[in-house]
């Protein structure tokens, strides 16, 4: 799996290969990594990186995300109007070399999507869990909290620290937080029915978000819940709490947007694996006191919880 090193590691690489005085769009280096869609986050890696070179890499418009950017084109001779390259294309490098890690993770999610199952294979729905991470720098803090499904009443959790090997990237999130929720279910016993992510199932360009990830890897019915759209066309806002809406994507139904609450932000589902969306849609509406369910509302307040406690430790040591 590519990790955070190996990724940055690779954004210098395309940064090197852009001459003194000449620019790249963050489409350009979004490509060469192997997926254009991604351009904003590989735009906020760049920043936070402080990779060497970085100031070169300009927006799709030719606009110069800040001031210090500005002065250090300025200085190799790149002239800007009103924060924005002038003459761009003359001053544009397109061609890189360089191994597109993200091309490569876009594969093996198609792959993987094949063993994705979307009818119910779960015997019993006594339990669900729910998973969240809260992070601080590059240490997530993952939490799993077990309701019952028959009183919502928390029967067990479990929370663990991993070292975070992979940056944010929309539609790659379960190679960042997978490893967290791993180690979280492999702490809970007895195991819970169903598992409930934060995050898409097979509404996901590849048909395999971080819900199916989670499905597949541990072989559990798991929901995808989450908070906004990623892809898809969204149907019409239902008038009353409770009520769905259907999303599409290429032309097939992949998820429903929910009214949990007065709120008009929905919360859409999509099925993970070895469940209908029918009964994902079933129990997430069950599981829902507030807008969010309560065992991904649970499992984040335990997350964050566990976070603040880490953090006063290491402060008073």
């Amino acid at each position: 799996m590519t990790d955070r090193m190996d990724f940055i590691r690779e954004l210098k690489r395309l940064a090197d290969q852009i001459p003194w005085g000449r620019v790249a769009t963050v489409s350009d280096i979004s490509k060469a990594l192997g997926d254009e869609a991604t351009g904003p986050a590989v735009f906020r890696i760049l920043r936070d990186a402080a990779i060497v070179g970085a100031h070169r890499v300009v927006r799709t418009s030719g606009h110069v995300p800040n001031p210090v950017f500005a002065t250090l084109l300025h200085a190799e001779g790149v002239r800007l109007v009103r924060g924005r390259v002038v003459q761009l294309m003359d001053r544009r490098v397109t061609d890189f070399h360089g191994s597109r890690p993200l091309a490569s993770l876009r594969e093996e999610q198609r792959r993987l999507a094949a063993r994705v199952v979307t009818k119910d294979g779960f015997s019993s729905e006594e339990t669900i869990a729910g998973f969240d991470l809260a992070y601080d720098r590059e240490i997530g803090t993952a939490a799993a909290v077990v309701l019952s499904l028959a009183d919502g009443k928390i029967v067990q959790t479990a929370q663990t620290q991993v070292r975070v090997r992979f940056p944010y990237i929309p539609g790659y999130l379960a190679y960042r937080e997978f490893p967290g929720i791993k180690r979280c279910f492999a702490l809970l016993d007895p195991k819970p029915d169903i598992l409930m992510i934060d995050g898409h199932g097979i509404l996901h360009p590849a048909r395999f978000g971080i819900a199916s990830y989670v499905g597949v890897a541990l072989n559990r019915s798991t929901i995808g819940v989450a908070k906004r759209p990623y892809v898809g066309d969204v149907g019409p806002m239902p008038r009353e709490v409770g009520g769905i809406t259907p999303v599409h994507l290429d032309g097939e139904l992949r998820g429903v947007g929910i009214r949990s609450s007065l709120s008009h932000r929905l919360i859409y589902v999509s099925v993970g694996h070895l469940i209908s969306l029918n009964s994902a849609v079933r129990l997430t509406k069950l599981m829902c006191k507030t807008r969010i369910p309560e065992p991904l509302r649970q499992a984040h307040l335990l997350a964050d919880r566990d976070k603040g406690n880490r953090r006063k430790s290491a402060k008073s040591g």
